[in-house]
């Protein structure tokens, strides 16, 4: 719908805000210019069809900055209009500021993120450059590899459960050869049952081959001249591989986008949520805000870490003798090990053992 008879004379020399809430097939846009709405409309979902409309109505303003939401949808938009000399910000969802609206439709959407945009009351998301884009899918499939293979072994352990088959101790929690073998040989009164196993057993092998091949990937990645010197410099700690130091470097991309140890911890989520009310303060658990892949891998980390940093091995027994688990407490030793990271990364020197 047009609100304005002649658009292009109404915006001329005008800055120009459009929201887009984005679907599969179609995107729907309102424009606003001087806090007014000039026009909402639904269009199919893609690109030509926008930079068509663009040129019909808009070509006569000073400016026109985009705004749509992170999701499924990726970063193309963002540098197709990027490419075309427009503005564009991409919004996580989630600091999109929330109205109680009782009717909700997508060209509301669209207006609600256009006003806000105009407003300056939005965040915006980092956008990484192809290349590393690109590269981080090799990070994420090797980890979706890695937990469809957990699925599978907890599924075959489940298979022997229901079966009465006591899991060999000696074995522990191993996946050997000689543990395969066995789970090869075993014998059931079903043949179904052998069936399923040994269709468990090939995806198990599948993924373990998928896994291996990534990782290769991800460590031909690590002797690029982009990372190689800060991956030396982040596996100097012990306790930090490949995987924590690779997805460091390529989810972060860029460690000066982050202006302060605080904002940076924010980001990851290892900031304690807070609820203060007059003289009273609350800390609760930590915000999970940010990017979940590199908070996962500190996490993980942290527990090797603390085996030989002695500094952060005080600060874990510190917390946990003020009564708080384990859990909580190696969040609190992966927030210090992040800023230290960061440190290590900005000064360009290498992790060391023990300074604090």
């Amino acid at each position: 719908m047009k609100y304005f008879k002649n658009i292009e004379k109404f915006v001329t020399n005008k800055a120009v805000f459009c929201g887009i809430d984005i679907h599969l097939d179609r995107w729907s846009l309102c424009y606003i210019c001087d806090g007014q709405v000039v026009e909402k409309l639904s269009l199919k979902g893609e690109f030509k069809y926008l930079l068509s409309n663009i040129n019909q109505s808009y070509v006569s303003a000073s400016s026109i900055h985009f705004v749509y939401e992170a999701g499924f949808s990726g970063f193309h938009l963002y540098r197709k209009l990027k490419e075309n000399g427009y503005e564009c910000t991409i919004t996580p969802p989630n600091r999109v500021p929330s109205v109680l609206d009782k009717v909700k439709t997508d060209k509301r959407d669209a207006e609600k993120l256009a006003r806000y945009l105009a407003g300056g009351l939005l965040k915006s998301v980092f956008v990484p450059p192809p290349s590393v884009e690109a590269e981080r899918h090799i990070l994420r499939m090797r980890n979706s590899c890695q937990t469809k293979m957990t699925r599978t072994k907890t599924q075959i352990k489940s298979l022997l459960n229901l079966q009465g088959i006591i899991w060999p101790a000696e074995n522990g929690r191993a996946w050997t050869i000689s543990h395969l073998d066995w789970l090869k040989t075993l014998k059931f009164d079903q043949n179904e049952i052998r069936f399923v196993l040994d269709h468990y057993l090939m995806e198990y092998q599948f993924l373990r081959q998928q896994i291996a091949t990534l990782t290769k990937k991800i460590r031909e990645l690590s002797k690029n001249s982009a990372y190689s010197a800060n991956y030396k410099r982040l596996t100097a700690c012990r306790g930090i591989g490949l995987i924590t130091a690779m997805t460091f470097l390529l989810e972060l991309c860029d460690i000066v986008r982050f202006p302060s140890a605080e904002k940076f911890a924010s980001y990851l989520g290892l900031t304690p949520s807070q609820y203060s009310s007059g003289t009273k303060v609350r800390l609760g658990h930590i915000t999970r805000e940010g990017n979940p892949h590199v908070r996962r891998v500190l996490v993980e980390s942290a527990w090797t870490v603390i085996r030989h940093d002695p500094v952060l091995c005080d600060k874990y027994n510190r917390i946990r003798s003020k009564g708080t688990n384990g859990k909580k407490a190696i969040v609190g030793v992966a927030r210090s090990l992040a800023i230290r990271l960061r440190r290590c990364l900005l000064d360009q020197v290498p992790y060391a053992i023990g300074v604090d």
